[in-house]
């Protein structure tokens, strides 16, 4: 488990990254049904089901709140002063919906200051290891296609690491943590893009603990 090097004077909080081998010491995780979008749901109490969301939010002790991911980055969100915590599940097609903005304005509906959070992105799919067509390249506005787009002996690689960060601190978030570990060429994660047909994911936990 990776836990987060802007977490770790925390001590009210449990928070990591866990590779493949390590879901089973995920107690009692609450689960999305992840659909790549830019929903947001804030935590009242533990769910029945999973929720069909790509980001929990919660004030509440004891609510695990875990992502499943292969490839896509799991980004946790915490505000320090009101101690509120979000699980963001971020494909690129999430990213560019917006889900990490939307979970940060639930966020501050609930009473956090963007003064006082801070972020940390977990294993995904970097840029060596990113490659996306010419359609997809179109998505993006001109300008982050200059920032996070480039070819490289003929590939179009997308810095996906870099436009996370970016897309926090256009918030006024400073305060980031990014592993920087790639899911296609560690094999300590499970792919999709190394192995399309292996349904297995990663887990990624953030817990408000009891006081």
């Amino acid at each position: 488990m990776i836990t987060p090097k802007n977490f770790l004077d925390l001590t009210w909080l449990s928070a990591g990254f866990y590779d493949k081998t390590e879901c089973a010491l995920v107690e009692a995780p609450i689960l999305m049904h992840q659909v790549h979008s830019a929903d947001v749901l804030e935590l009242e109490q533990s769910p029945q089901e999973s929720p069909s969301v790509d980001a929990l939010v919660t004030r509440l002790p004891n609510l695990n709140l875990t992502i499943k991911t292969a490839d896509c980055a799991p980004i946790f969100l915490v505000d320090t002063k009101a101690k509120i915590v979000a699980a963001i599940h971020a494909g690129w097609k999430g990213a560019l919906q917006g889900i990490i903005e939307t979970t940060i304005l639930k966020m501050l509906s609930m009473g956090a200051e963007i003064s006082a959070m801070r972020a940390a992105i977990g294993p995904h799919l970097q840029r060596e290891s990113f490659e996306i067509s010419r359609d997809m390249v179109k998505l993006f506005p001109e300008t982050e296609r200059a920032l996070f787009i480039s070819e490289v002996d003929g590939l179009i690689l997308f810095d996906f690491d870099a436009y996370l960060i970016h897309r926090l601190r256009r918030t006024g978030i400073t305060n980031i943590d990014s592993v920087g570990v790639d899911t296609y060429t560690s094999n300590d994660y499970n792919s999709y893009r190394r192995e399309p047909d292996n349904p297995a994911r990663q887990y990624s936990s953030i817990m408000i603990k009891e006081v």
